[in-house]
């Protein structure tokens, strides 16, 4: 299943930060439109390419489906964030 929410935290180094939940499935819903419309190009690609358009939309949502419960974390002296998808 593809990561529905994202929670993102920014620190400084005084401790001052704030937190964001992101509402993926928003996102997901805003960009279905805009992917139906972009599919006959993606297989007219896909077919000059010469490359398996199927196998390929199978990958792309093995990837998608992959980036639920990603931890990302990035810490120097200063400043740090942390990403974490659910």
């Amino acid at each position: 299943m593809i990561p529905l929410l994202a929670f993102v935290s920014f620190r400084n180094q005084r401790s001052c930060g704030f937190r964001l939940w992101i509402p993926l499935f928003l996102a997901w819903l805003l960009l279905l439109p805009l992917a139906l419309l972009l599919l006959p190009l993606f297989f007219v690609l896909c077919a000059v390419g010469e490359v398996n358009a199927f196998q390929a939309l199978a990958t792309l949502w093995q990837i998608l489906t992959g980036l639920k419960g990603t931890y990302i974390e990035v810490a120097e002296r200063q400043a740090s964030v942390l990403i974490h998808t659910f």
